[in-house]
């Protein structure tokens, strides 16, 4: 596994964006990526406040959607207002990645020389947007060998450009990568990213499956 993080303000040491890979007591390993939006001080509370709790929740053995719900609610619960894009998940013992999504873009997968975003049964709406809203858990299976990218908007996003181009150019990084290392795909990741410049902060994590 590796991460990197690149925020938008140079000065600044954290941001909106955040991410989290742990082992769980059960034998399962949490993986999400998530971004808090707007910037400043504001977004890193909220970040730090979804991410610990985030984390919190994926002690009591709940399913990804059930997590995301939860979540949800703390996002909808907050006076400010703000919205918040998550992937949230797990992978388990039989190498199966249990995930939920939240208005947030779908993990690339690397596999047998391509990469495609992972497809959602049903891709929720944004963190705070809908209360009471019950997210659902996608089961995709993994295989040794594979590679999982997952990503903030930070990472795609160009000015006067569509979405959909720069999730493309990703996908287009990812396979055309002469390493399937994940620290040293992330590195070369960021330093794409660093050379076209980015306006926003940019969180990218990488998990090979052995």
């Amino acid at each position: 596994m590796a991460a990197s993080y690149r925020p938008a303000e140079p000065d600044s040491a954290v941001g909106g964006d955040w991410y989290k890979c742990r082992p769980l007591p059960d034998g399962r390993v949490l993986v999400a990526i998530g971004d808090a939006s707007r910037h400043g001080l504001d977004a890193v509370a909220r970040m730090a406040q979804q991410r610990h709790a985030l984390a919190g929740l994926a002690q009591t053995g709940a399913s990804a959607g059930e997590i995301t719900t939860w979540l949800n609610e703390l996002v909808c619960s907050d006076p400010a207002g703000q919205t918040a894009t998550v992937v949230a998940g797990h992978i388990d013992r039989d190498k199966i990645l249990h995930w939920a999504c939240a208005g947030h873009p779908a993990p690339l997968l690397l596999r047998d020389g391509g990469a495609e975003p992972l497809g959602a049964e049903v891709r929720g709406p944004l963190l705070g947007a809908l209360p009471g809203y019950a997210y659902e858990t996608t089961s995709t299976p993994l295989r040794p060998g594979d590679l999982l990218v997952l990503y903030t908007d930070g990472m795609v996003e160009r000015r006067d450009e569509d979405l959909t181009v720069g999730i493309d150019r990703l996908m287009q990084a990812v396979t055309s990568s002469s390493t399937r290392e994940p620290q040293a795909l992330i590195d070369a990741l960021v330093a794409d990213l660093e050379l076209a410049g980015h306006g926003d902060d940019a969180c990218g994590l990488a998990i090979r499956v052995d």
